[in-house]
């Protein structure tokens, strides 16, 4: 199954979501987004160097999941084609009517772990890893 995982800026949620689902499925089916990205194709570690510390980036090299290569990318309509499920952690606010209203759509509650420390990015990594698990089970 084809999944597009959605938060505001596609820097900590969805990038972690996409890693994790790709790692537990072992394959490259999941991607991300984010629905207000403030510097589209920068890598989530040219970020970590120009903003300081990212929690995300050392959460997913602490549980293997490689931010290495990943960069942030704005959702689209046209993003919707590509996948079987779009699911957005991104609060109700930040999300477009139109995907809100696609068949598509999926909302997880999973609050925004940003600049609340490394204990919190790890909480919220494990809370997605379970949703994830759930979402395979079926």
């Amino acid at each position: 199954m084809k999944v597009l995982f959605v938060c505001r800026g596609n820097v900590a949620r969805s990038q972690i979501a996409e890693a994790l689902y790709n790692q537990i499925t072992k394959t490259s089916d999941a991607s991300s987004a984010g629905t207000q990205v403030d510097h589209p194709g920068e890598t989530l570690c040219a970020r970590k160097k120009r903003v300081g510390a990212s929690n995300a980036v050392d959460v997913m090299n602490d549980y293997g999941l490689s931010p290495n290569n990943k960069v942030q990318k704005q959702l689209t309509k046209d993003n919707l084609k590509e996948y079987d499920l779009v699911v957005s952690m991104a609060g109700k606010r930040y999300t477009p009517k139109w995907l809100s209203t696609s068949p598509k759509y999926r909302y997880w509650k999973i609050s925004d772990p940003k600049a609340r420390g490394y204990k919190v990015t790890e909480k919220t990594m494990k809370q997605i890893e379970y949703n994830i698990r759930n979402l395979l089970l079926g």
